[in-house]
Formats: structure tokens, sequence, C-alpha cells
């Protein structure tokens, strides 16, 4: 069952002061913050590497974590090495690589912190990381409104999954009840299904 998505009017917000109507949505936007239309945030420390109680000193250890932007970085404990990435996948493999040989231990952090060392990732997502930089400063209304965009978008890949999933679940409930687990349903459509 697929639900219907709630409907964002940009006509209901009743803008002040000839507020730009892109800025108001995203102000008003729940999954963004206020501080998005203000371009680029402090840069936040990494954490610490945990004591030798913790983890052993000889394993390495890689920070997995999303910049501003949304991308993924994986940054070594040390800070010797690091990338950036447009996946979180990409960011784990990038360390697993890195550490191949002796195995390593990665640490995903929840807030939003920037890669400190060259890029040794993607350089696509180095670019496009820039571009979203320089889109901000200039162009704060559409960076934020690509953001609202791309949140939608999140959003409704993530329903679609589920509904996909729920409709798999239901077709091996059939199939279980049916067939017994003997014989799989292959039809298009439902109405191929033998009445009892």
């Amino acid at each position: 069952m697929i639900r219907q998505r709630k409907q964002f009017s940009v006509s209901r917000l009743g803008l002040a002061g000839g507020m730009d109507p892109i800025v108001a949505a995203c102000q008003a936007a729940p999954g963004l913050r206020r501080d998005d239309l203000a371009g680029p945030t402090p840069v936040r420390q990494f954490p610490r590497r945990p004591d030798a109680g913790v983890i052993s000193e000889t394993i390495p250890l890689f920070y997995i974590a999303q910049d501003r932007n949304g991308f993924w970085l994986a940054r070594e404990a040390d800070g010797g090495d690091g990338g950036l990435f447009l996946l979180k996948r990409s960011a784990l493999r990038f360390a697993h690589d890195k550490a191949r040989l002796r195995g390593c231990a990665t640490m995903l952090l929840a807030e939003r912190l920037e890669l400190d060392v060259p890029n040794r990732g993607s350089r696509f997502v180095a670019g496009l990381a820039a571009a979203a930089d320089f889109v901000a400063r200039r162009a704060p209304a559409l960076a934020c409104f690509v953001r609202m965009a791309a949140a939608e978008w999140r959003k409704l890949v993530a329903e679609i999954s589920r509904a996909l999933a729920g409709e798999r679940k239901h077709r091996a409930a059939i199939e279980t009840e049916l067939f017994r687990n003997q014989y799989r349903l292959s039809s298009k459509n439902d109405d191929d299904l033998p009445i009892l």
C-alpha cells in the first residue's frame, strides 16, 4: 500500500516583507535547519581516538561521517589519510582497503564534519562539494531548493522501497498459504491466483 504524501504549498507560507518563496520554504521545511541557508558551517573537531582499553593502538581506526553537503567522508584517526565519497559504503570500502592486511576499526559519527586532510577519495565528489559550496555562497535560495528537493527524493525512494518490500512480503505469504512453499507464483498480476 502506498500512502499519499503531504503536499507542501509555498502559497500557504504567508511571506512577510516580500521574502523569497524558496527561502521561506526552506525555513519552514522540517528536514532543513535554518543554518543551512547561512552557508559554510564552522569545522568541528574529530573526536580523540579511544584509549587502549577500548581499541588497541595497533589497529587502524577510521572515522566515517557526513559533511555539510551530505557527502560521506572517511578519515584515519591520526589524520594521515582520508577521502570524500558519494555513498557510505564507498567510505567504508576506502577504510577497509587502506588497512586490508591488518584490518581496521570504523567509528560512525552522527555529527557533520569536514575533511581536514587531502582528499584521496572520489575527485568527482570533491568537485561536487566545491560546486555545492559555491552555489550555497552565491545563490542560497537555489542551494536550499536543491537540498529540499534531494531530501524529498530520498523520502520518496524510501517510501517506494517500503511499499515494494511489503508487496514482496505479502506475495510470499500468499505463496506459503496457497502452495505450501512448493511453488513460486510467477504471474504478473494476482488475477491468475487459484480460487479456493
